[in-house]
């Protein structure tokens, strides 16, 4: 079985064939936006497993994107490990492994520090027993319940009679003084960056949440991004709370993607107007990605969010990193150094 590396728009009608041909549709628009359009130019290490048996056909894939991440107020190159599929008659051949492998290498004669993701519970035995992972489970998952038959309706026992109970539909509001300057979708600029550029000061290890950064990832194909924002008299940013609203997980889902500010108090309200456009939409559900830690996470705890727990998420994730720049490996091994939100993740 041979080897190839996916550099070129042509090699995404292979990528989009072996995707749709293994229970994991891709559209052509989403994977050139990925693969393609990457913000960084080279930003892309994807191989793939090609089947000499297949006329122009992927056995398998394995692909991790460049990106730049704070590590203690500096800038390095780390990498964020994406897509990895071997087709079922690819597999037990050692496949995902050997594509692994030869990426890492790559990886590490750039000088990338490391590779971190989030392996479902099929792909997580390999990462963290094969691959050399180090394991930094759980993801922070915290959740705000909007609507009490969505949340009761996931619950054993109870859920065979919640359809009977009263809809309960409840948002706690933060109440502020004086006028504030709220703005609806504000464009991500030069403004935006110097509100970044404040609250990565407090951020030990990240992924660059820069205005470049996120327009790329706000350009997501078939995706609808919101964002709700303080400014002050003189049209600075002050807080900005980044959203969507999707139909997942049997019900209507919220996410919150990113919340950046300066003061908590502006960070609970900011949150606070996003949530309320999201209940008025119908929302059941609100979903974060959030250590205790992380600078941030007074405003989710102002806003009565809660902690998931692992044994009734709606997905199997895990958290975890390999690290080729033995001078950061124990910063990187430490969970409590990290910071995460629903940015970091490839399916929201």
């Amino acid at each position: 079985m041979n080897n190839k590396w996916i550099d070129n728009e042509q090699d995404l009608h292979l990528v989009k064939q072996l995707f749709n041909n293994n229970d994991s549709p891709r559209t052509l628009q989403h994977l050139k936006w990925q693969y393609i359009e990457s913000y960084s130019q080279k930003g892309r290490l994807i191989l793939g497993g090609v089947d000499p048996s297949l006329i122009n056909g992927l056995t398998g894939i394995y692909a991790v994107f460049q990106n730049r991440f704070m590590s203690n107020g500096k800038v390095v190159t780390g990498s964020q490990s994406l897509d990895t599929l071997v087709a079922p008659e690819g597999r037990g051949k050692g496949l995902f492994n050997k594509l692994a492998s030869q990426v890492y290498k790559e990886a590490e004669d750039r000088n990338i520090a490391f590779v971190y993701g989030f392996p479902n519970g099929n792909s997580a035995h390999g990462f963290f027993n094969k691959l050399d992972w180090i394991n930094l489970d759980p993801i922070p998952f915290l959740v705000l319940p909007l609507r009490s038959h969505y949340i009761l309706s996931k619950l054993p026992i109870i859920n065979k009679i919640s359809s009977f109970l009263p809809n309960i539909t409840y948002l706690k509001r933060i109440k502020y003084k004086g006028n504030l300057n709220i703005v609806k979708n504000i464009d991500i600029d030069s403004n935006y960056d110097k509100l970044w550029q404040n609250f990565s000061k407090k951020i030990n290890i990240g992924l660059v949440r820069d205005a470049e950064y996120i327009n790329w990832r706000l350009s997501r194909p078939e995706e609808d991004y919101q964002n709700i924002a303080i400014c002050n008299s003189a049209g600075e940013m002050q807080a900005i709370c980044i959203y969507s609203l999707k139909e997942k997980h049997g019900g209507l889902i919220g996410y919150i993607m990113e919340l950046i500010y300066l003061e908590d108090k502006l960070g609970s309200i900011v949150l606070n107007k996003a949530l309320q456009h999201l209940k008025n939409n119908n929302c059941d559900a609100v979903l974060a990605w959030n250590f205790d830690h992380s600078p941030n996470h007074a405003a989710y705890k102002a806003n009565g969010f809660l902690y998931l727990p692992e044994k009734v998420r709606p997905i199997e994730l895990h958290f975890g990193v390999r690290v080729f720049n033995k001078e950061l490996k124990n910063i990187l091994k430490d969970r409590n150094n990290w910071y995460l939100s629903y940015f970091d993740s490839d399916t929201v």
